[in-house]
């Protein structure tokens, strides 16, 4: 009965996913037809949009834990994706220009796509079918419940530490995602999600 649900989630998410895209020849190829995981997650990389940018993660969260392991690449360039979608060279430097304080840091991180990904993957009311990320990919090396995980040196921190950003905006980076994971009421609405 699990995986049926998690199979009708998929279903909403591809109707939801084609509805977003644009009218073109190659919606109209698919749009009539059952599109596996992975072509999901594709689109949603493909499109370069904030919206399906968190949808992929979605997909991932209603498949397999074997489906997660097998497509572990893709996964990570999933958080790739999403954390080109904000400019964060640039809220790096308002930061540091108009002195942010912790709270005004805090507001601004929640907004980020980053920190949606992250509370949508790790945080506590995070939900998949079976596993769940941290099995796959741990947000922060050194917390990795996994010791096979901790050897290969993979974790949503290292996918961090690879973009161009990093040497200035690298500590906000890693504040949005754990941010994420302990995310407390704060009146900020989170980003739109199909499945609600």
């Amino acid at each position: 009965m699990k995986r049926i649900d998690a199979d009708l989630k998929i279903l909403k998410l591809q109707e939801e996913i084609l509805n977003f895209l644009p009218d073109d020849k190659e919606k109209r190829s698919i749009e009539n037809r059952l599109l596996p995981p992975i072509n999901l997650i594709e689109l949603c990389l493909k499109s370069q949009s904030r919206e399906l940018s968190l949808w992929a993660f979605d997909v991932f969260a209603w498949t397999s834990s074997s489906f997660l392991k097998c497509n572990r690449s893709l996964l990570e360039e999933c958080w790739r994706n999403v954390t080109n979608q904000d400019d964060w060279g640039k809220i790096y430097e308002t930061s540091i220009a108009e002195g942010w304080s912790d709270e005004e840091t805090i507001q601004v991180l929640r907004e980020t796509m980053l920190f949606q990904a992250s509370n949508r993957c790790y945080g506590p009311e995070a939900e998949t079918f079976e596993g769940g990320f941290e099995e796959v990919l741990p947000l922060r090396q050194e917390s990795s419940e996994f010791p096979t995980l901790k050897d290969t040196g993979l974790s949503v921190e290292a996918i961090l530490m690879q973009h161009k950003d990093f040497p200035d905006a690298g500590k906000l980076m890693l504040t949005a995602i754990m941010l994420g994971t302990a995310q407390v009421d704060s009146g900020i609405e989170e980003g739109p999600s199909p499945m609600e």
